[in-house]
């Protein structure tokens, strides 16, 4: 998928990312962070709140950010590979964008 001609329907999801219940968020949508677009794809073989993060129309593993769920106990959002937790979900986001030390 070229990023330059996303369909319209990817480009203005039903994803109301200000919901506080993640669980109806869309299986994939494309959102704006800090004014740079991301995609958010659930895996096929899950229902729960678990999205991996890409750069929008590229499926390249470099091109692959990480995963990001939330918790039903705590309602953070939890980085996969580093265990961070974070209260919004754009701050999970930033966490992802953020170079390697």
């Amino acid at each position: 998928m070229n990023p330059r001609y996303l369909p319209s329907c990817v480009l203005s999801p039903s994803t109301n990312l200000s919901r506080s219940d993640a669980q109806t968020w869309s299986d994939i949508f494309i959102t704006t962070i800090d004014t740079v677009l991301i995609e958010c794809i659930r895996p096929s073989d899950t229902d729960r709140p678990i999205w991996s993060i890409y750069t929008p129309g590229s499926y390249r593993p470099e091109d692959y950010l990480g995963t990001l769920h939330v918790r039903d106990t705590d309602g953070h959002w939890h980085v996969q590979a580093t265990g961070e937790r974070h209260a919004s979900f754009a701050d999970a986001i930033r966490t992802l964008r953020r170079p390697p030390t």
